[in-house]
């Protein structure tokens, strides 16, 4: 679909206020450490488990990068030994939490492993033979503790699969390719974007449609909710974040996208729910200070592709993933700063 101005309802978009912001700052980078992406869409490819604990993709083998010790190393895919060289032909998709990875691949496919051991990886496939790609996974907890992830793929359906089994014990349909799944923290809601221009939101339990989300004019590949579950946003093809309060989610109350220059493919809350991440395409993330009603923000700009953005569980340490880049091709690691006695933003141990 070709994109046109008109689509986008300039009007409606909310300018973020860039001046004299640092919420984080840069820390270490080393170039000979590559990320890559397979498809032009999908960029959820950067998992930080701990500070010293990220996961990426290079060359369709996933790696482990510890900042501490600033080495990496391949832990699933070429040129490893069996049963550790098996994952999908072209990954699209992972996510890494409580010591559990889970990547997919364009044909259905997927690959799981258990982080504290790295031993005895699992690669099955949620599908029987047909087309199935998986756009998006996202870890989480049941209200119950149970831990399962969200399937997101191109038959019209989330799966919901326990992480002790990876059985899919729960379904929800649709009636369009759904990109991205994010639950809400407090495990009631999901909410689900995909190949319509319109999002929803569905009870988790009795999987029914709660609210639908309107307000983009193209499609949207990232979702994802605030720590206390009352703030949702949602990125699209429409070069902007729509931001919904989920007391009343008929119309966003804030449209980010005056100053965004490409799609917006991930999307991630910190864990305070100070801050919100939105990645696009290439060249630039931006942290919105959510503390300032979505209007002051800090824009991070490199040249090259954007293969993933993750916050640390703690949310003290931001990965950037830039792949695909002749210039340059890296992590790219900041650190939260904080407000000190005397006024001044600093980083921990400064």
């Amino acid at each position: 679909m070709p994109y046109n101005e008109s689509d986008v309802l300039e009007e409606n978009r909310k300018e973020l206020d860039y001046e004299g912001n640092h919420f984080y700052r840069f820390r270490y980078t080393d170039t000979n450490i590559h990320c890559s992406h397979r498809h032009p869409q999908l960029r959820n490819l950067v998992c930080a488990t701990s500070k010293n604990d990220i996961y990426y993709m290079f060359n369709n083998a996933i790696q482990h990068w510890c900042p501490q010790l600033r080495t990496s190393n391949t832990i699933l895919g070429h040129p490893l030994k069996p049963p550790y060289d098996r994952v999908p032909d072209r990954i699209t998709t992972m996510a890494a939490m409580d010591n559990l990875l889970l990547a997919g691949g364009e044909d259905g496919s997927f690959v799981f492993m258990n982080l504290e051991t790295c031993t005895n990886p699992i690669y099955e496939s949620f599908t029987d033979g047909g087309y199935m790609e998986v756009n998006g996974i996202e870890i989480s907890h049941s209200r119950t503790g149970k831990t399962h992830a969200y399937v997101s793929t191109n038959d019209n359906q989330v799966r919901c699969v326990d992480m002790a089994t990876l059985e899919t014990y729960a379904a929800y349909p649709t009636d369009w390719f759904v990109n991205y799944t994010s639950q809400s923290p407090d495990g009631h809601m999901i909410a689900l974007v995909g190949d319509d221009v319109d999002g929803q939101v569905m009870s988790v339990n009795s999987r029914e449609k709660i609210a639908t989300l309107k307000g983009h004019q193209r499609y949207s590949f990232s979702v994802a909710w605030s720590p206390d579950s009352m703030m949702l946003a949602t990125g699209s093809d429409d070069r902007s974040t729509c931001i919904y309060d989920t007391r009343m989610m008929s119309d966003p109350v804030h449209i980010l996208g005056k100053d965004i220059q490409q799609s917006v493919r991930s999307l991630r809350y910190s864990v305070c729910g100070r801050y919100l991440v939105m990645a696009e395409d290439r060249n630039y993330v931006h942290i919105v200070d959510t503390a300032s009603d979505y209007s002051k923000a800090q824009k991070v700009d490199f040249i090259g592709d954007i293969s993933g953005v993750s916050l640390t569980p703690d949310s003290e340490g931001l990965f950037i993933g830039v792949s695909n880049s002749v210039e340059f091709s890296s992590i790219l690691e900041f650190e939260k700063l904080h407000m000190s006695n005397d006024g001044d933003w600093m980083a921990e141990g400064d």
